[in-house]
């Protein structure tokens, strides 16, 4: 039997959620104005940070969409496309984090969601026109998200067709035992596979919105043929999951991360995976389902530590975003809208605690474990419930 939580009235953590942004301006606190290398406005996790991050900007513009809110979205895209072809000698590399001093994380690249973030600013504005412009180097936007996506192309790709992953702090889940650090680039991930795919997916819907009808037909077969090596090549059978892969032996990586369950949001999984997955692994409480969402690491693996191993077993806002949509995407409604009310309550919680929210939680209490006065994707925790009764995914790349 599945473990359960009681929870408020549908409605009423949502509301007191609201009022804690409200209270603390926890939106506006996420902009920042041009500085230094930094030359538009731009995006931040709040708190103690000034950097700009890859995903987590992308995620924060899925919030603020709510708000009509786009430009510090296409801003921030713009500040990562600064530096492709500007300050790296790889055609379409950018770093992971951007400073107002310096590039930061070199070699580790931007994560695949320039495109997504691009198309959610667009559609958030109604405006396009942006990614038409041509910089210093009479390349535009548009050209230069292209280029990044030739990068792991070019550089990221194995001979079994799957893409790399430099090591855990460049796959976001920094401490993930799934992708290895040492060697580094020898973690097919599971979840860089998901977010290249939907890259593939909003560079499709981009060019279409920008009249580059040879490129839609290119990009819709490049989703299309890497979301049959997913399905084919990840999936493991005996295991009822996806898995990442050992580029240097061709074997899957036995160990069961949050990251295995990223097939159910971005769409890859065919209904009989998905099924086996979430009955097996991610419903189990024994594994993943706890009482505050979803733990990051399987309870049974050997590095599991619920109180402080930050990505090895606390539950993330993110991860527990993903996951609800995923569950949503394959008929899993009442365990999505239990995930999300779950998620919304221990937020709350901590506000009324400590007047901030945190980067991560403890399956069982639901107690911070790490990082304070947190924002970035804790604000996608304002809508889920909506989007988990109402069946609606601002995240969603809408088909031609």
């Amino acid at each position: 039997m599945l473990a359960t939580v009681s929870l408020p009235a549908a409605d009423q953590p949502q509301n007191e959620l609201s009022k804690y942004f409200e209270k603390y301006h926890a939106k506006e606190n996420v902009v920042k104005p041009p500085k230094g290398l930094l030359k538009y406005e731009y995006m931040v996790p709040a708190g103690p940070y000034n950097h700009l991050f890859d995903w987590d900007m992308y995620f924060m513009g899925v919030a603020l969409s709510y708000n009509a809110v786009g430009k510090p979205v296409a801003s921030s895209v713009q500040c990562f496309l600064e530096f492709v072809d500007s300050n790296a000698s790889r055609k379409g590399y950018a770093p992971r984090e951007l400073a107002t001093e310096a590039p930061w994380a070199l070699p580790e690249m931007c994560k695949p969601f320039l495109a997504q973030a691009a198309l959610r600013a667009s559609m958030t504005m109604n405006d396009f026109t942006w990614l038409s412009r041509t910089n210093s180097q009479n390349k535009s936007n548009y050209a230069k998200l292209a280029e990044m996506l030739q990068f792991w192309e070019e550089t990221r790709r194995s001979p079994d067709g799957l893409f790399r992953w430099y090591n855990g702090v460049e796959s976001g889940v920094d401490n993930n035992p799934a992708v290895s650090d040492d060697p580094a680039e020898s973690t097919e991930g599971v979840d860089l596979q998901c977010y290249i795919y939907r890259e593939y997916l909003a560079l499709d819907a981009l060019a279409g919105k920008l009249g580059k009808t040879n490129e839609v037909t290119l990009y819709e077969t490049k989703a299309d043929d890497l979301r049959k090596l997913v399905q084919g090549k990840m999936w493991s059978e005996s295991d009822r999951m996806f898995l990442n892969i050992d580029a240097r032996t061709g074997k899957f990586v036995p160990i069961k991360s949050w990251t295995s369950f990223t097939p159910l949001w971005a769409g890859i999984a065919t209904p009989e995976q998905a099924q086996r997955t979430i009955t097996s692994h991610l419903l189990n409480p024994r594994e993943f389902w706890a009482p505050n969402g979803i733990r990051t690491l399987s309870a049974e693996e050997p590095l599991y530590d619920p109180d402080h191993g930050y990505w090895r077993g606390p539950i993330w806002v993110v991860s527990n975003y993903q996951i609800m949509h995923g569950l949503m995407n394959y008929g899993f409604e009442k365990e999505a809208r239990e995930l999300a009310g779950k998620t919304v309550t221990m937020l709350v919680n901590d506000y009324a605690a400590t007047g901030g929210m945190n980067e991560c939680y403890t399956p069982d209490t639901g107690k911070p474990t790490a990082g304070g006065y947190f924002l970035s994707w804790n604000l996608l925790a304002e809508h889920m419930i909506d989007e988990a009764e109402k069946g609606t995914d601002p995240t969603a790349i809408p088909v031609r």
